[in-house]
Order: C-alpha cells, then structure tokens, then sequence
C-alpha cells in the first residue's frame, strides 16, 4: 500500500486542508467586512494569501467559496449541551440547573464569531436560501433540540412542570436572546453588549422562565 507524500511531517491531504482552512477563515472576515456583493475574488485571495488561480481550483467562484464557508460552520456546530444532560440529572435545584443552562446557552449564542455568522448568513438568505436553510437546521435548530433534552429531564424530575418542551425551549430562547442578539445585530458597532449587560439579561431570563415553569 503505497503512503501518501509528506511535506513538513505533514501528508498532502492534510497540507491542501490546511490551506483550505486557511482560505476559508479568511473569507469569513472579508465577507463580513464588505458583504457577499462588495466582495471580490481579488479580494478573497489577497486576504487568504493565494493566488486567483489557486482560489478558483479550489472553490470553483466567489459563490463556492461563500457555499464552503457555511457548509464548514454548518459542520462544527457540536451538540453543545451534551455534556449538561448528566448535570441536569444531578443540580440540586431547578434555580441551579437553569442558570448554568443559561449561562452555557447566551454566551455559546452571544460569541462573536457566531453573531458574525448569524448576521452574514441572515444578509444573504433570499440569495441563498439553501444555505440559510442549513444552517438554521444544523444551528439553531441543533441547539434547540439539545437545550430541550435538558429541560425534559428537569420536567421529569419535577423540577420544572412543562407541558410542552419545544414552547418552552422557545420561551427560554427569547428570554434570553430577544435583547442581546438584535442589539448586536442592528447596532454592535456603535452599541455592543457588555459582560455584565449579558450577565444581568442571563439572571433576569433565569428568574422569569423559572417562574413561568415552576411545578405547581
């Protein structure tokens, strides 16, 4: 079985990986700096460090390059409340279970680099529609789905009483998100959110969820 040539103790494969990594990072500031219109090829490969020529082989046009950059977001979205199932399953109270709950879901939502995403792929949706469509589903949808299997288990404890886990999962979501997401959406240049504004949003959606769902 013949290997595959390495460069630098790294093969090929994971060289020309690399270098896609490296293209598509940087597409992501570009886009974000000048929009999918205002952006050029040129543009692109100046910021990537490539070539054109290399850009093109790669990607195919500006509109594969933007298809792989939201394909690859799309991809690393892990289940990020996984690991909370077995906390859930061990807080002591629902007071202590939804804020860590909380506080793992606003700031996780609320990171730059999602927000900047959130607000590139909002921008271009009627152009993309398929690529607004994955990463709603791949995205937000995911998070949904694993943020409502933590609730579930504090409803089955009694911690919480919910009759209906996706309606809650949105209530959680706007108590939380509904301020903080939209000012950095229409103003996070010249109003962004402060540490201790999220903090003080956190603590006030924690108290008014828990008292919406408090078991009777």
């Amino acid at each position: 079985m013949s290997e595959s040539p390495r460069t630098g103790g790294r093969t090929a494969s994971e060289k020309a990986d690399a270098k896609r990594r490296q293209m598509i990072e940087a597409a992501l500031e570009v886009f974000i700096a000048n929009g999918y219109v205002g952006t050029s090829t040129d543009e692109l490969a100046a910021a990537a460090a490539v070539s054109k020529q290399t850009l093109y082989r790669v990607f195919g046009d500006k509109e594969g390059v933007f298809a792989a950059l939201i394909h690859d977001a799309s991809d690393r979205i892990d289940d990020p409340f996984a690991p909370l199932a077995e906390q859930m399953a061990d807080a002591e109270t629902a007071e202590a279970a939804v804020r860590l709950l909380a506080m793992q879901f606003a700031r996780s939502i609320m990171s730059p680099r999602v927000q900047q995403l959130r607000r590139l792929v909002i921008a271009e949706a009627n152009r993309f529609p398929e690529l607004g469509l994955l990463f709603w589903q791949r995205g937000f949808v995911r998070v949904s789905d694993s943020v409502g299997r933590c609730l579930q288990i504090l409803d089955d404890r009694g911690l919480l009483a919910i009759p209906d886990t996706a309606m809650a999962v949105q209530h959680f979501a706007g108590m939380l998100l509904w301020i903080p997401s939209n000012q950095i959406m229409f103003a996070g240049a010249t109003l962004p959110v402060s540490g201790e504004e999220l903090e003080r949003i956190i603590a006030a959606g924690t108290t008014a969820f828990l008292r919406a769902y408090q078991p009777g």
